[in-house]
């Protein structure tokens, strides 16, 4: 019972693999890329961890079970509840942020709401709760071992004084405070008194006004709060919400019921959670919704050539066939306004380029275009129009907190809400364990402090650090919506349960792949089990039990290799995992490339970049390395693609130079496509389109009147209109996710009977789809056209995937080498391949095959960038560009920039420290 027990594990490409998982211990199963890792580790471990949590469901939920595909295999035996932390990141709404995923932007808000400072906006004086409890509070602190009398003021006399003097009387209040602090017996004012204190009741002076003494006591410690309390009451009922007490002194002291300024009495509305939401109408800001910016014209959209005159069609709208009736009217207004149409764009003066946008007499302007087809955007071309030529600025209202002003005047330790959304998570804990708060505010908030940092500690802990609250959750790669799943498991207290994880030291320096393995090996020291399918050696080293699979990728693994303990498979000889523990994987030294032109990025200063400018060579392997939250990602996504796309959401930056040469820009990112049946290698080669026409061309086809679209589960035809050509049908579980199931029409096989009854060859349309790459070669060895377009496939090492199997199976390294194996289909030479992370998901073995293809790639004629950490690409880039040297605000700036060697000799650099620790150069001296 100390152990899980696989028997005869077979999904998907596993070929009967047993093993067993020790309960309470780091478990690594590890192997080459598509050797079925994550087979195991999701498709069959966990998969059966869940389908024993549905029986445990209601009956609506179970009516499905026996309908669900049960994992391939024989018995799994003591598995506890599952647990999956997987790398990808499904979060696409702008809403959701870092501070919502991890719950610690709910935390805040609980804090500022219960102890928050709010400030007046008129004359920036703290604002007070005027409860009756909160003020006999104040009271007590602010006049402790001292008398005080408590009063009431109140207005001018009524018309019957003696009959207000008589119903004072009546209710025992009967004692006035003049204005020179004496203490007047009503029962013996004489009238001449009585109408001297109705004139010193209009006066409009505090120190002046007389008051109604409610109570005089001596406040010492241990005091009944009671009797304060009770004073306070009567006062705020006699004074009309006022309670002003007086010291021995005669200072006197103004209390309010409500919540009001202490300094001008505004009036204000008591802090609530809801208030610091951006996603409740209470919280967000009326002129943003809560996004924390706006949508604006793109003026470098619209005008993207400034070489081009305005008679040339230099306004882009304009070049459209419904621009061409407002090219017309600019070109009369240019005439009117004596504005030359005929000089380009550039050589204007700021006055006129002003008047082309927002215009003047005669003329609406571009705005004016645009305002037009705001009122239009129930047409689908109106919307496609101006998404085009939007792009988002922050909002001025909120300057990008996303929050109402009534939020931003409630500060806690100097910072409101805004500010602590913009602190890194490293800031943050810094600023929690530096709050000093008074005694009743610390004990109001105690429990929701400590809960507060736990969670901030451990998103540190997991390497978020450098992370903002802010931070948008759709801008995380998935090993960072990863960690911070992982961050908010920790947070739990869970035991005895399964955690199985994907890859979690994606996107993680080797700096910080020590802190990760601690993190792990503090979840299993809570008595869990933690899975981990992993490549990264400092984390397989540090693993209780590996499973090494194998021993190669798609048909060619599937296989249980080695099995043990780290020191049993290092010494396995056929073991891949071994031989790279044993250090025989490493890549050989390379030459460097020369380069061949360079691109400048200047001036960016998206994010935390400081004002970089940095050279970026062109027709070389170029690496961008730093610590996480060094700004890798800021200045090749959101900079320099964006920029070069000119997104929408592009990264700011002065300008780019050089690239004219760049021709098309091609983000390759590790993540599968969306969970989609229809993508396949056959499609995207476009090698089905060659295949299809060799079916259509067949006797039986075309007896049959079939052309190639018969052949296409896309379009109607020949596929199977019962799952519309996906071979599966979508059951909606309400509540739960949706469950797929094989289609019971075709059988999970797309095609109507008849279309699979045309033969090639001897097989069938869907006998073609489940060859592998190498055997569709060898079938289709005198077809050039086909061959040419799977040949790619084969060289970058995917031959043993099947023609249909879906992209969404894939692995992250299967991904990246496909997308590659598309450019050398493509060969046009010239593109700006841009990868990030290309290692995700690549065993060590699999690390000389991507640069190989990388390679190649290069060697056509294109140029590759790369966003990494790992040590081995890094050492065989012919450019690294290393920022740094910290993260989030420490960060930002260019470190060293240079061949790998030159970088290692950087004293500042941490990659330098990391390639040093490998043995590569040393710290150059001062």
């Amino acid at each position: 019972m100390d152990e899980i027990l696989i028997q005869n594990a077979r999904s998907h490409n596993l070929q009967g693999v047993s093993c067993r998982i020790p309960l309470g211990s780091l478990t690594v199963i590890t192997g080459v890329s598509g050797s079925g890792k994550s087979t195991l580790a999701f498709d069959t471990l966990y998969a059966e961890g869940q389908r024993r949590y549905v029986t445990s469901l209601s009956t609506y939920a179970r009516q499905f079970l026996e309908r669900l595909p049960r994992p391939e295999v024989d018995f799994i035996s003591n598995l506890p509840p599952a647990i999956a932390i997987e790398r990808r990141n499904r979060v696409t709404n702008a809403r959701s942020t870092v501070g919502t995923a991890t719950e610690i932007q709910d935390h805040l808000r609980l804090l500022l709401a219960k102890i928050g400072e709010t400030h007046c906006p008129d004359c920036g004086r703290r604002a007070l709760l005027g409860t009756v409890e909160a003020v006999a509070r104040r009271i007590a602190e602010r006049f402790a071992g001292r008398r005080v009398l408590l009063g009431a003021p109140f207005a001018a006399l009524p018309e019957d004084a003696d009959a207000w003097r008589a119903a004072l009387l009546r209710d025992g209040q009967g004692r006035i405070l003049d204005a020179e602090g004496r203490v007047v017996d009503l029962a013996e004012l004489a009238p001449r008194g009585l109408a001297s204190l109705h004139r010193a009741a209009g006066s409009r002076r505090r120190d002046a006004a007389p008051l109604l003494l409610v109570d005089r006591l001596a406040v010492r410690a241990g005091s009944p709060p009671g009797r304060i309390a009770e004073a306070v009451a009567q006062a705020f009922a006699k004074g009309d919400g006022v309670c002003i007490g007086v010291d021995e002194a005669g200072e006197r002291v103004l209390f309010r019921r409500g919540f009001a300024c202490e300094g001008c009495a505004r009036s204000l509305e008591p802090p609530e959670p809801a208030l610091f939401s951006f996603n409740s109408p209470r919280g967000a800001c009326p002129e943003c919704e809560g996004f924390g910016r706006v949508a604006g014209l793109d003026r470098e959209r619209v005008l993207p050539d400034p070489g081009l005159c305005l008679a040339e069609g230099a306004i882009a709208p304009f070049r459209t066939p419904r621009g061409q009736r407002w090219q017309r009217r600019l070109m009369r207004a240019c005439r009117e306004a004596g504005v030359a149409a005929e000089r380009p764009v550039g050589e204007l003066g700021p006055a006129e380029r002003e008047w082309i946008f927002e215009g003047g007499a005669g003329w609406p302007g571009v705005r004016g275009y645009f305002d037009r087809l705001e009122r239009k955007r129930y047409k689908v071309g109106a919307r496609v129009m101006i998404a085009r030529y939007r792009s988002f600025t922050p909002c001025g209202a909120c300057g990008g907190t996303r929050l109402r002003p009534e939020a931003l005047h409630v500060r806690l330790g100097g910072l409101h809400a805004g500010d602590l959304a913009r602190l890194t998570l490293a800031a943050l804990l810094a600023w929690i364990d530096g709050l000093a708060l008074a005694e009743g505010e610390r004990e109001r908030a105690g429990r929701l402090l400590a809960e507060l940092r736990s969670r901030v500690a451990t998103a540190n802990a997991v390497g978020l650090g450098y992370m903002t609250l802010e931070r948008p959750m759709r801008t995380l790669s998935g090993g960072e919506a990863q960690r911070i799943q992982l961050a908010a498991a920790l947070g739990g207290t869970l035991t005895a349960s399964l955690y199985v994880l994907d890859e979690p030291s994606i996107g993680l320096h080797a700096q910080d792949a020590r802190r990760l393995v601690d993190t792990l090996q503090r979840i299993r020291d809570q008595g869990n089990t933690v899975v981990v399918v992993e490549h990264d050696p400092e984390i397989v080293a540090s693993a209780d039990h590996l499973i090494d699979l194998g021993p190669g990728g798609g048909s060619r693994g599937g296989r249980l290799v080695a099995e043990g303990s780290v020191a049993e498979v290092r010494a396995h000889p056929e073991s891949a995992t071994g031989r790279a523990l044993r250090g025989e994987l490493a890549p050989p030294r390379r030459t460097r490339r020369p380069a061949r032109g360079r691109l400048r990025i200047v001036g960016a200063r998206a994010n935390n970049l400081a004002d970089l400018s940095v050279e970026i060579p062109l027709g070389q392997l170029v690496a961008v390395t730093g610590v996480s939250g060094a700004g890798k990602s800021t200045l090749v996504r959101s900079v320099l693609v964006g920029g070069l796309r000119r997104d929408a959401d592009r990264g700011a930056c002065e300008r780019i130079e050089g690239a004219a040469g760049i021709g098309e820009v091609v983000l390759v990112e590790p993540n599968p496509p969306a969970r989609s049946l229809r993508s396949n290698p056959a499609t995207v080669s476009k090698a089905f389109d060659a295949i299809r026409a060799r079916f259509a061309a067949t006797r039986e086809a075309r007896a049959l009147g079939a052309g190639p679209g018969w052949f296409s589960f896309n379009v109607a035809g020949g596929r199977c209109e019962a799952c519309e050509g996906a071979g599966e049908v979508v059951v909606d579980m309400q509540f739960l996710e949706d469950v797929r199931m094989p289609c019971e029409v075709c059988d999970g096989r797309r095609y109507r009977a008849e279309v699979m009854q045309v033969r090639l060859a001897g097989r069938s349309i869907v006998d073609v789809l489940a060859l592998t790459v190498d055997e569709a070669l060898e079938l289709f060895d005198d077809d050039a056209q086909i061959s040419r377009r799977l040949r790619p496939l084969e060289r970058v090492g995917l031959g043993y995937l099947a023609l249909g199997q879906p992209l969404s199976t894939l692995s992250g390294g299967e991904t990246q080498r496909l997308r590659l194996a598309q450019a050398l289909v493509e060969r046009k030479g010239g593109d700006l391949y841009v990868l990030d992370e290309p290692t995700t998901g690549l065993h060590p073995a699999d690390v000389r095959l991507l640069l190989e293809c990388m390679d190649q790639v290069i060697a056509a004629g294109s140029h590759v960038l790369v966003v990494e950490h790992n040590l081995d690409v890094i050492r065989s880039a012919d450019c690294v560009i290393d920022l740094g040297p910290g993260a989030g605000p420490d960060g930002g700036r260019l470190v060293v920039a240079g061949s790998p060697e030159e970088v290692a000799r950087c004293a500042e650099s941490a990659t330098g420290a990391a390639l040093r620790a490998q043995g590569l150069g040393a710290v150059s001296q001062p």
